[in-house]
């Protein structure tokens, strides 16, 4: 048996369900009871929904049945007819009798296992055949058929705990359900039961209260607001840290926000995550697009940005301006460039630049892709090593374009001997 009290229902008028939305005012929220029996339904087998509506404004009521699964059915004598096979609704008002309106129906359980909450709006009407004085109230009930069946509970956000007010019976865990209740708020993953206390002002373990059973700790000065105190400033005792103060004191510079113990190590000349050392793990980076470079070591003038090279379309920013593609004419009349190949046109295909980029085309345009290549990512012309490696942005390397030109050159050879081979030699 379920007793779900809600604080509104929706409004039947001839068998079609109308928002509601207060049109039933004035009167007090009735109490239903929704039984069924048998109470272990086999699959495929009829159950008998019976509710009571407490008649708490009047001699009248009327009621709606709805269910995600099954078959309803009306039963003879009650006043009620099918919307449609999940959906059924009073004809007219029935009258009280007890203190209580009573409907009756029938639900047909589907030929496999499993489970179906059904739901009830019901009205205790004054039978003034008006809104006013009336009262209505939403209940459900939730049973499995073809198993013994366990309740699960609806968890929106994951945690593992559902929300205790949205119940279902069910022969397996149904998907985005929990074993367990008790989550006083099941959209956010790190509220629910057996959940540490923090210090935010909430209701992290859902006992009823806020920050509770916290240690009163020391709380340390911080300057910059990066969430780490200093061991030199001023302290408080709380449990939790007031504006201006950290519960731990290993900043060792409360001066800027960018140092504290977990910020990552740049090449600056500053020990930036407070572990003793400089500048560790961490190479002087230049230049931008294929100009990019990191030096061997993290000393100041060390690294030398490479050449820029004319702007092509391949999705690089070749002349290192912070641009990719950006020129015009890099394709040819009516082409664009999108996504670093030409395409749009009518001109038959792609200029050498493009084709370069992409690796295909003659010996000519492979020469010409190695070459920008080579130019956008080669060292120096003056040798110098210090300028490290060339950087490509989107992942690879430069240098593998170099590769495309002796494999062209291969191919047009091969072309060369069968052309030769095929002359037809002269006459004598």
């Amino acid at each position: 048996m379920t007793t779900l009290a809600g604080s509104q229902a929706h409004a039947r008028r001839n068998g079609t369900e109308v928002a509601c939305n207060g049109c039933h005012t004035g009167g007090a929220a009735p109490e239903i009871t929704i039984d069924y029996s048998p109470k272990n339904p086999a699959a495929g087998e009829t159950v008998t929904l019976q509710v009571a509506i407490q008649a708490v404004n009047g001699s009248a009521g009327g009621i709606y049945f709805s269910t995600g699964t099954g078959r309803l059915s009306p039963i003879g004598g009650q006043g009620t007819r099918l919307i449609n096979d999940r959906q059924l609704v009073h004809d007219a008002p029935k009258r009280a009798s007890g203190g209580v309106v009573r409907f009756d129906a029938q639900w047909i359980a589907p030929g496999a296992p499993g489970g179906v909450v059904i739901e009830v709006w019901a009205v205790s009407a004054n039978g003034d055949n008006g809104p006013r004085g009336d009262g209505a109230s939403v209940a459900s009930t939730a049973f499995a058929y073809g198993c013994e069946g366990a309740t699960y509970y609806l968890d929106r956000d994951g945690d593992g705990y559902g929300d205790s007010g949205v119940p279902r019976v069910d022969c397996a865990l149904p998907a985005e359900h929990a074993p367990r209740g008790g989550d006083c708020d099941d959209y956010s993953v790190n509220i629910h039961p057996d959940q540490g206390e923090a210090c935010n002002g909430l209701d992290d373990n859902c006992d009823g209260q806020a920050d509770e059973a916290l240690a009163v700790t020391t709380q340390y000065e911080d300057s910059d607001g990066d969430g780490y105190g200093w061991l030199f400033g001023a302290t408080v005792e709380a449990k939790c840290p007031p504006d201006g103060y950290a519960p731990s004191s290993n900043d060792c510079n409360d001066r800027s926000p960018e140092v504290h113990p977990d910020a990552p190590e740049t090449c600056n000349q500053s020990d930036d995550d407070c572990d003793g050392r400089v500048d560790e793990g961490v190479r002087e980076v230049c230049g931008v697009g294929m100009c990019a470079r990191e030096a061997l070591a993290c000393t100041p003038g060390s690294c030398t940005p490479g050449e820029p090279s004319p702007e092509t379309c391949n999705a690089l920013d070749d002349d290192c301006d912070g641009e990719t593609d950006e020129d015009p004419g890099l394709c040819e009349p009516g082409e664009g460039c999108p996504n670093g190949t030409c395409s749009g046109g009518t001109g038959g295909g792609a200029p050498a630049s493009a084709s370069s980029a992409g690796g295909a085309g003659s010996a000519g345009s492979a020469s010409a892709g190695a070459s920008g290549a080579f130019g956008g990512g080669a060292p120096d012309e003056g040798g110098d090593s210090g300028g490290g490696c060339a950087v490509d942005p989107r992942g690879g390397s430069p240098w593998r374009l170099l590769l495309l030109s002796p494999l062209a050159l291969l191919a047009l050879r091969r072309r060369r001997r069968v052309f030769t081979a095929l002359q037809v030699p002269p006459s004598r």
